[in-house]
């Protein structure tokens, strides 16, 4: 992965699923906060209708001296509210005519003080149109409900504590930075190690491909100074030396293709462009062109499909990915043999191949090094049937290209099976 793509990483991945977790923690902690003020309130005024209701015990229900016993509340201006158990409410200390109140057994705080022995709710009075904060309790023969005027005092003590939002969002910050900073630092390290690991593999091909290269060279030139120097030679010796000339140029020009498509692959593959192929096509025009040696080597292809195979692919790769499978049998599988290629199965995504051969196969300790480039299990026989020990290494790679997966096996009764995928 390079620096860029490692940054996008992190600004696409990492960044979002972090800041995710800072919200849902900082969310919870709010609503825990928020749920705590709340408890709070409702303990304090809960204390306050426990007050009045063990005066009420005591007082053997006489509702004299509620208002002194109403102001030693923490709360200025608080309202307390006797409601009998069927909702009627017999004693409010703001509403003196308790006879023309509503039944607050449709009450929420009261609904709730039903259920769980106390309930709380925010809204406006209906009998003096004012916001309050109510907080009811049940006991044993009636409910008693202190409420307080919602306004900025209370809205003051039900806010959370923000010095944990505040610390929170400089810790987020803080991670953020050192996140960023570290991914830096990281991609930095992976771009060096990337280059140098470019320049050993550069440098590392750079020797095979001069090794290579020096073969067909080595023989054009020694071809050319032997008719340059023997003025005298034959007419049959001449056409044996240019004949043998042109085969080794063959040779360094099929080299030289197949070195500039993997270069191309590996350092461009953007500018490689796509589009709708008929795969079944591609197969033919492949068998076509091998036709002539395939006869001569008496080899048979059988093709099965089941039907008409449309993808969206880069035609030159599709066709390489055949004609190097194909030129690979022909190279090493041998004489009278047969060829299969089929399609396995395909899902959503991907068709699924086998390429198969009844030939010789290879050594069970070769077959990892089959994609290497420049690999050849028999290097003279290689050279010798014209090889360039790349035609396996751009299979592979075009396959990846195609978003694809191959695998090499020996074939049960003899001879190699490919396993390949390719994108729809």
């Amino acid at each position: 992965m390079n620096k860029t793509s490692l940054k996008s990483h992190f600004w696409r991945y990492y960044l979002p699923v972090f800041l995710i977790f800072s919200i849902t923690v900082l969310a919870f902690q709010y609503n825990r906060e928020k749920h705590y003020k709340a408890d709070l309130l409702d303990t304090k005024l809960g204390d306050s209708n426990n007050i009045i209701f063990n005066y009420l015990e005591n007082s053997n229900g006489s509702l004299e001296k509620f208002d002194s016993i109403i102001r030693i509340s923490p709360y200025k201006d608080i309202r307390i509210t006797v409601i009998d158990l069927n909702g009627k409410v017999v004693y409010d200390n703001v509403i003196k005519n308790v006879e023309s109140m509503d039944n607050h057994l449709t009450r929420k705080e009261v609904i709730d003080a039903q259920k769980n022995n106390n309930g709380s709710d925010i809204r406006t009075s209906i009998t003096n149109n004012q916001a309050y904060y109510y907080h009811a309790n049940r006991f044993g023969n009636c409910y008693i409900r202190s409420s307080v005027h919602y306004d900025m005092n209370i809205l003051s003590v039900l806010s959370p504590n923000n010095l944990f939002l505040y610390f929170w969002l400089v810790l987020t910050f803080l991670i953020i930075t050192a996140l960023f900073y570290m991914s830096n630092r990281l991609t930095i390290k992976m771009q060096r190690e990337q280059i140098e690991h470019d320049a050993n593999v550069r440098r590392q091909l750079t020797q095979q491909v001069a090794h290579e290269l020096k073969t067909p060279l080595s023989s054009i030139i020694g071809y050319m100074e032997t008719l340059h120097n023997n003025s005298d030679i034959s007419e049959e010796r001449k056409q044996f030396f240019i004949d043998r000339s042109h085969t080794q140029a063959i040779r360094l020009n099929e080299l030289l293709q197949d070195i500039l498509v993997l270069n191309q692959l590996n350092e461009a593959p953007r500018t490689v462009q796509k589009e709708p192929l008929h795969l079944n096509k591609i197969i033919d025009n492949v068998l076509e062109d091998v036709a002539i040696k395939l006869q001569e080597n008496d080899i048979k292809v059988n093709v099965s499909l089941g039907g008409d195979i449309w993808i969206k692919a880069n035609s030159l790769l599709i066709y390489s990915i055949f004609r190097n499978l194909i030129d690979n049998v022909l190279s090493y599988a041998g004489t009278n043999t047969e060829v299969d290629i089929t399609l396995l199965k395909e899902d959503s995504k991907f068709y699924y191949f086998n390429f198969s051969d009844t030939g010789t196969g290879v050594n069970k300790e070769c077959l990892p090094f089959l994609f290497d480039r420049f690999y050849r299990i028999d290097k003279g026989r290689s050279r010798k049937t014209g090889g360039t020990g790349l035609g396996l290494s751009i299979v592979k790679n075009a396959v990846e290209f195609h978003e694809g997966v191959i695998g090499v096996n020996n074939r049960e009764g003899g001879g190699l099976q490919f396993n390949f995928s390719i994108h729809k």
